[in-house]
């Protein structure tokens, strides 16, 4: 003979055994409550909790016990465990509940359960209030947790948020809370993406045979990698030799802002902010999450590079879609800039991607530098309870090259006849460089070969003979005419000079100092 134990739900008179015919799966997941408002909802997203904490060997991992217990931050409260009903049971109804765990072990003394209670008019989702001291007790196990002797008619009006007149039976059973459950044995968690989940039954508590509800296994944690820093290098800027004045040089590629503004790097800071071992604390990059709380009070940028030894650079800035930092020359130190950027500036809308530039407006040339180096650190943010830091990151910047310099003559004689063709070089940069002469065939266009001066030194003008260049551009047979083009990563002019053997004179046949264009400055 069956057992028939009645009970009324919404108004109509249900049975045990029909509760168990219609019985559907529960929802693990996680309460949250807006302090002082009436209500809160199950959220099924899980708890993170950062992979590196148990990056070790898996016996040490398995010793670490982190907390699943609740928790506020800012104006939410965050229960990250709780099982919702899809059956909601009467106030009467006395009921026995197991909840198992897959992933990890259970490391509890003593686990607070609650009951999440409603009233008929609520929405599914929504809970009135936690009814504590409605369980009449509770078992903790390696891998399950047994509740027993559940019934929501023991508690008062006032707990389920009717007042204290109100008829306790109008409130429904909706769910348990788990509050303070200690997790271990999570080896698995090492890696990324892997789980912890729940599942169970809610059973009748005179007839445990009969199930009034199937708890569907649910993860309620997932191991996530920590906020990470990443710095990418942007595009090396190339110098434009062909600027006015002669003294200056703008960028041809890798520039901006009229080619007077250069990019360095870029930093990204993102991650799920898992760093934390208790999961009631919410982490973001930048507490822009509602209720959570950054990662840092602070990051301090160092950038070490070249170009903030280069008289041409007038300011460095830190920008991201919201804010920008600016620092003088004045704020360098031995070629490295530092900016420090507030917690709320370093992330946010644009997900923490910062971009370092160098502004250049001065009256030096600007030198080639090689690539420098970012680093990234953050200041503790105290009272989050941290189990780690976040992880300091590091990257190259961009390089600066030269497009180098650039002239053309042509009508150069060749060696041997009454006039005599020279080639003088000035370097007027601040950095010293060989540089190559092109012989071309002045009637057909045709290469003859090519010669590469020795280094000329800052400040030095190089004076070449044709019979020089014709030797180390490999031309045996020297007659008629050339054109001459010459390259190379210096600043300056260089000049056509002609003699005349006969006469003894000089003539300047470049007419202007070429700087860089195939015009030439004036």
């Amino acid at each position: 003979m069956n057992k028939s134990q009645l009970y009324t739900l919404s108004g109509a008179l249900l049975a045990t055994t029909a509760l168990a015919s219609v019985a559907q799966a529960g929802t693990p997941g996680r309460v949250q409550a807006s302090l002082g408002a009436a209500g809160s909802q199950l959220i099924t997203t899980t708890a993170n909790i950062a992979n590196t904490l148990f990056s070790t060997t898996a016996s040490t991992a398995n010793g670490i016990s982190f907390s699943g217990g609740s928790g506020a931050s800012g104006n939410t409260v965050y229960n990250p465990i709780a099982v919702r009903f899809t059956n909601n049971l009467p106030s009467n109804t006395r009921f026995n509940a197991d909840v198992y765990v897959t992933g990890a072990g259970f490391n509890n003394a003593q686990v607070q359960i609650a009951i999440l209670a409603k009233l008929s008019s609520v929405t599914a989702n929504t809970f009135t209030n936690t009814v504590t001291g409605a369980c009449g007790s509770v078992t903790p196990l390696v891998d399950k947790i047994l509740i027993s002797n559940c019934q929501l008619s023991s508690a008062s009006g006032a707990q389920l948020g009717m007042g204290s007149t109100a008829a306790v039976g109008t409130g429904l059973s909706a769910g348990l809370q788990l509050s303070g459950i200690i997790f271990n044995n999570a080896s698995g968690l090492a890696t990324v993406g892997s789980t912890i989940s729940l599942s169970g039954q809610v059973k009748d508590n005179a007839d445990p045979s009969t199930i009034l509800e199937t708890i569907s296994a649910g993860t309620v944690v997932t191991s996530a990698a920590p906020v990470t820093t990443t710095v990418t290098a942007a595009t090396s800027g190339v110098t434009n030799p062909a600027t006015t004045p002669t003294a200056f040089t703008s960028f041809s590629s890798g520039g901006g802002n009229g080619n007077l503004t250069l990019t360095l790097a870029t930093v990204s800071i993102t991650g799920s902010g898992a760093l934390g071992t208790d999961l009631s604390t919410i982490v973001s990059p930048d507490g822009g999450v509602a209720g959570s709380q950054a990662v840092a009070d602070s990051v301090t940028i160092s950038v070490t590079s070249g170009v903030f030894s280069d008289d041409a650079a007038v300011n460095a800035r830190m920008t991201d879609a919201n804010s920008a930092v600016t620092l003088t020359p004045a704020a360098f130190s031995a070629g490295t800039a530092s900016f420090s950027l507030a917690g709320a500036t370093f992330a946010g809308a644009n997900n923490g991607v910062q971009t370092v530039t160098v502004e250049y407006n001065g009256t030096f040339a600007i030198d080639s530098v090689a690539a420098g180096t970012v680093a990234v650190a953050y200041g503790n943010k105290a009272g989050t309870g941290h189990a780690q830091a976040a992880a300091a990151g590091s990257g190259a910047t961009s390089a600066v090259s030269s497009g180098g310099f650039r002239a053309e003559f042509n009508t150069a004689q060749a060696s041997g006849s009454d006039f005599q063709s020279f080639i003088r070089i000035h370097n007027s940069g601040r950095a010293a460089g060989a540089v190559t002469v092109t012989v071309l065939n002045d009637a057909t266009g045709a290469s003859m070969g090519s010669y590469t001066t020795s280094s000329i030194a800052v400040g030095q003008t190089l004076q070449i003979g044709m019979g020089d260049i014709e030797t180390g551009a490999g031309i045996t047979n020297p007659s008629g005419q050339y054109t001459l083009q010459i390259t190379g990563p210096i600043v300056g002019y260089a000049q056509h000079v002609l003699y005349n053997d006969t006469t003894g004179q000089f003539s300047d046949l470049s007419s202007f100092r070429n700087s860089g264009s195939t015009n030439g400055v004036p």
